[in-house]
This record gives C-alpha cells, structure tokens and sequence, in this order.
C-alpha cells in the first residue's frame, strides 16, 4: 500500500507543480508506473487491466475526479517554493 500511496501524492505534486496530469508513458507516474504500485499490493504481484482502469478511475488517473484531486488539494506547489527568492535586509 506504500507504493500505491506515494505513487498518488507523487501524481498529485506534479499536476500541482506543472498544471496537467503527467504523461501516460511517463515513468515514474505513467500507467505502468501505476501497474508495479498495485501489483506490489497483491499477493500474485500482478495486476488486470480491469483492475488497473478501476485504480485510475478511484484515484482519478487524468481528467478523472478521485482520492489524488483531495490529495493535491492539501499540497503546497513545490515550483512556488523554489522561485521564492529570501528578502535579506543588509546589517546597517
């Protein structure tokens, strides 16, 4: 379940950082990526496609609402914290 949870908060920082999902072949959050997270919660170690489609749907995979929108919703942009430059004033 590890996997299956840092594979959503992964998905939902870059939809936050970059405004649009990643891409399906991307291969750290792409489809396949999703796969081996949910494959690695299974006691076969693989998944269907049926079950990698309702996975995507649940999570909301895409254009699709689901448990990564509410994640994201609770995430800081970390883009907006690197382009943060710190005000130092100059000891007088």
């Amino acid at each position: 379940m590890k996997a299956i949870s840092a594979y959503a908060v992964a998905y939902a920082q870059y939809e936050l950082d970059n405004g649009t999902e990643p891409s399906e072949n991307d291969p750290i959050l792409g489809d396949q990526a999703l796969q081996d997270a949910l494959a690695s919660a299974t006691t076969t170690g693989e998944i269907s496609s049926v079950a990698l489609q309702r996975a995507k749907s649940i999570l909301g995979v895409g254009e699709a609402e689901g448990k990564i929108d509410q994640i994201r919703a609770t995430l800081t942009s970390t883009s907006a914290v690197e382009d943060a430059v710190p005000v130092v004033g100059r000891p007088n």
